[in-house]
């Protein structure tokens, strides 16, 4: 079977959709689907509103194909559907979507919509549009009770980078009782103020969370952030989460602090050989003369990278003090 075109295309595959197998109509989708174009969105709608979820599951797969403005009214309906899956389907296809001309469409519904899922769907839709006239709802949103709503307009804010929302989302980095939420404010704060996104990020070292303890750290390390160096030494050191070390360590060795070399060198001894790796590395970066006894250590590791990258770091401090 293929598409027709035009108008007796699109009468037939209405009567195709009119058969009472399933199986028919779910065929007939797929020629939509492959068709890829708008002037079969009506037929497409027509099955967003069939008695089978699979089929309805094809007409999301066709609206996703078709993509553009067009298609955002039918997948924000399709977010309504009975299907868990047509759901989930409609979500990811309007959230890639990408089309600017479909922000008014998602910002109405937004504006009626009580439904939590179908809220944060609209926002992660909304993220990388880039919309203005998304920042007043990101921030209404910002309140909401559900933790996965608050995620998703932070994100919005964030894909704005608007200095004017840097409060808000430093409060949230600091005192959300999500951690999804956190973390989300603080790699949100990215385009913040170097000094702000400093703050935020200081205060982030001592979160409970140890995926926001490692964000922290990164941060503070591509800022490098003077004052941060005692507080990631003793990351380094006792941090129970090797990642958070890891991190800690990447960043003192781009800070070059001398005053860690120790820390850093106990790293050595870590079970984790991404963590000693990590440590050779910003040994190396250091290259104080203590670092060169420190490396000579690394010569017997059970990883053969960490040995290699500790014997060219070593041979290379070597030749700049003969030089020096």
């Amino acid at each position: 079977m293929s598409v027709p075109s035009q108008s007796a295309g699109l009468e037939n595959l209405q009567a195709l959709l009119d058969s009472p197998d399933a199986a028919v109509r779910l065929v007939a989708l797929r020629e939509v689907a492959d068709a890829c174009t708008p002037e079969l969105l009506p037929v497409i709608d027509r099955a967003l509103g069939d008695a089978e979820a699979e089929v309805r599951l094809e007409a999301v797969t066709a609206l996703d194909a078709i993509g553009g403005a067009e298609a955002v009214a039918p997948l924000i309906r399709a977010l309504g559907d009975a299907d868990d899956e047509v759901r989930e389907l409609a979500a990811k296809a309007l959230a890639e979507n990408q089309s600017p001309e479909g922000a008014p469409a998602l910002l109405d519904a937004l504006a009626c919509s009580t439904d939590v899922w179908t809220i944060a769907a609209l926002l992660e839709a909304l993220k990388p549009l880039r919309s203005a006239n998304a920042l007043q709802p990101a921030l209404h949103w910002l309140e909401h009770a559900d933790a996965a709503v608050r995620a998703a307009a932070v994100g919005v804010i964030g894909y704005l980078r608007l200095l004017r929302a840097v409060p808000e989302l430093s409060q949230l980095a600091a005192g959300d009782a999500s951690a999804a939420v956190r973390l989300a404010a603080l790699r949100a704060l990215v385009s913040a103020p170097p000094e702000a996104v400093a703050q935020a990020a200081l205060k982030a070292l001592g979160d409970a969370e140890w995926t926001i303890r490692a964000e922290a750290a990164a941060i503070l390390g591509r800022l490098r952030h003077p004052a941060a160096a005692d507080a990631l030494t003793g990351l380094a050191d006792f941090d129970a989460q090797w990642q958070v070390r890891e991190q800690a360590v990447e960043a003192l060795g781009v800070l070059q602090h001398k005053p860690a070399v120790s820390a850093i060198g106990r790293c050595l001894e870590a079970s984790v050989s991404n963590l000693r790796k990590a440590a050779v590395i910003a040994l190396g970066k250091i290259g104080d003369r203590s670092v060169r006894l420190l490396l000579a250590t690394v010569r017997n590791d059970p990883d053969a990278q960490v040995r290699k990258l500790a014997g060219q770091l070593l041979e290379r401090l070597e030749q700049e003090a003969a030089g020096g």
